[in-house]
């Protein structure tokens, strides 16, 4: 870090205090080969920087990193000048020396300090003393676990996620049914597979005149309560299609009839015709010899006979045309009676499937409670089932448990707020049949160590064999903070106190925890020179020494 930005107590601070880089106290002082003074940081920042030349006015040298040297002499007198701590300005009473600066800082309420949730892009620099109050209040990026998909998101972004959530309960807008989820809701009001009773739709006799439109849900009640219109308005159907079959019918009858009067007739005209033609015609081979006084005579049979043959001619069309009609009647006539035919079966294979189906629904809806309530024994049997097995998958029976605390940020920050300041461990045990124990930690401290350091506590909890074990519980237990850089374990000890309550033999499920409220200081958590949190996940390791049992 560059040197300390503080006010010196009892006037200004001499030069040789004094960085030749930042201006600042020296922190871990450095000197070079050409007599100056740096900072631990500020000459790593001059070697990075490319520019290796010293910063001190007429001077100009070249600095290579292995001529420069830890300068302790200088160092021992920074450590002991007296001063104020340097938030001063912002209310801070603090004096002391610079040795014990560092110390203070790190419990320093007036200290500014980067929030908790930096990792997710919350830039606030805020008092230490205002940490807790700006997560409970104030942070955009502070984690807000959803209440119905448990999904964390930061609070900027929870407003948007609780109108898009597709495990959030909302209610049908058509027919006001509750409970449903978001996707449950789209599935509810999908027009041609939901089941929304509230959905307007035809009925299924429509093609029969009924004109009515009903939700989905009055459907059925519908169909039952209308058996009767319904049935008549096939009757009226078939009724009328009948009646339309038999004015067909009867104008097919009639015109056979017509046909049958009319044709002897029309023969019989035509005969006569054709007699009265052949008589003409023998005349008119008789009297060809006559002279020209005749010759106009002859014109006038010869028209009379041209009008008879055109009449002829008429009367066979009307005949053939007849003939077509009557044809095209008898084939409506089939098709009418097949369809009558295939409509009365209809009816009775409608009805017949009618009430199959409702059988079939009936039996079909007493399965499906029967199942409902198998169905919820089971979940309940496999939630203590999947309970059970968790719990002996993280059970240790050799007096050493390891253990993970996953989700660190929003665990520390419900600490924080007091939404949950302590929580505890899986238990473990000693051996198969000794004793049973847990561990209790306050991500934000407790008692003493409250605000400024992790509390981390032993329980003894009552075991199946607690009558064959010695009481008071008197095995030396260790705790300690994994640094998984593989640095510096931090790691704590003590030996119960035979008097103490929270080591006599449990007469409830737990006795009082007892333990370190001092274990580790919270500003070491986040130092970037160890591992001590990674990923959002801490460890701990509680061992009891098993060795005399």
């Amino acid at each position: 870090m560059p040197g300390f930005a503080v006010k010196r107590k009892g006037g200004r601070t001499e030069p040789k205090y004094l960085c030749t880089s930042c201006g600042l106290l020296l922190c871990e002082p450095k000197q070079t080969l050409c007599g100056h003074r740096y900072c631990q940081s500020c000459v790593e920042d001059l070697a990075r920087s490319g520019r290796r030349r010293c910063r001190a006015r007429d001077c100009g040298e070249d600095i290579r990193l292995q001529d420069v040297y830890p300068d302790k002499a200088i160092e021992r007198e920074i450590l002991s000048i007296a001063i104020f701590c340097s938030n001063v300005e912002d209310g801070c009473k603090w004096e002391g020396i610079v040795r014990h600066l560092m110390a203070h800082l790190s419990e320093c309420d007036f200290e500014k300090i980067t929030c908790i949730n930096a990792g997710q892009g919350c830039k606030v620099l805020i008092c230490r003393k205002n940490l807790a109050n700006h997560l409970q209040s104030d942070c955009d990026y502070r984690p807000v676990t959803c209440q119905w998909c448990d999904e964390t998101t930061p609070h900027k972004e929870h407003k948007d996620h609780r109108q898009t959530c597709p495990v959030a309960p909302v209610q049908c807008d058509w027919c006001g049914k509750k409970g449903l989820t978001r996707a449950q809701l789209q599935e509810h009001q999908q027009p041609e597979t939901g089941d929304c009773p509230k959905m307007k739709i035809a009925c299924s006799f429509e093609h029969m005149g009924c004109k009515e439109k009903m939700e989905k849900r009055q459907l059925p009640e519908h169909l039952k309560k209308s058996v009767q219109n319904h049935l008549n308005m096939t009757k009226t159907y078939i009724v009328d299609f009948y009646s339309n079959f038999e004015q067909h019918r009867e104008q097919e009858v009639e015109s056979r009839e017509n046909m049958r009067i009319l044709l002897p007739r029309i023969e019989k005209n035509i005969k006569d015709v054709d007699g009265k033609i052949a008589e003409i015609e023998s005349k008119l081979s008789g009297e060809q010899a006559s002279g020209a006084a005749s010759s106009g005579g002859n014109k006038t049979l010869e028209n009379r006979i041209e009008q008879e043959r055109a009449r002829v001619e008429e009367l066979r069309r009307k005949i053939a045309a007849w003939e077509t009609r009557v044809g095209t009647f008898e084939g409506i006539v089939a098709v009418l009676n097949r369809e009558i035919e295939k409509c009365s079966s209809q009816m009775e294979a409608y009805e017949r499937q009618r009430r199959q189906d409702r059988e079939i629904i009936e039996t079909l809806e007493r399965k499906v409670r029967s199942l409902e309530r198998i169905i919820a024994l089971k979940d309940v049997a496999l939630a203590e089932q999947d309970l059970r097995i968790q719990t002996l998958e993280m059970t240790s029976y050799d007096g050493v448990l390891t253990w993970k605390i996953a989700d660190f940020t929003r665990k520390r920050h419900d600490a924080i707020t007091g939404k949950t300041a302590s929580f505890y461990s899986p238990c473990f045990f000693t051996s198969r049949t000794g004793y049973k124990m847990c561990a209790r930690i306050y991500l934000n401290g407790d008692g003493m160590g409250k605000g400024t350091h992790v509390s981390l506590f032993f329980v003894v909890m009552r075991g199946h064999y607690d009558g064959l074990l010695r009481w008071p519980f008197r095995q030396k237990v260790t705790f300690m903070l994994v640094d998984q850089n593989n640095r510096e374990n931090v790691t704590d000890a003590f030996r119960p106190d035979p008097t103490s309550s929270s080591f006599q033999r449990p007469t409830s499920d737990m006795n009082i925890a007892s333990g370190c409220p001092l274990f580790v200081p919270l500003s070491q958590l986040d130092s970037s020179s160890h591992g001590y949190v990674r990923d959002d996940t801490m460890f701990l390791k509680i061992i009891v020494d098993t060795s005399d049992l």
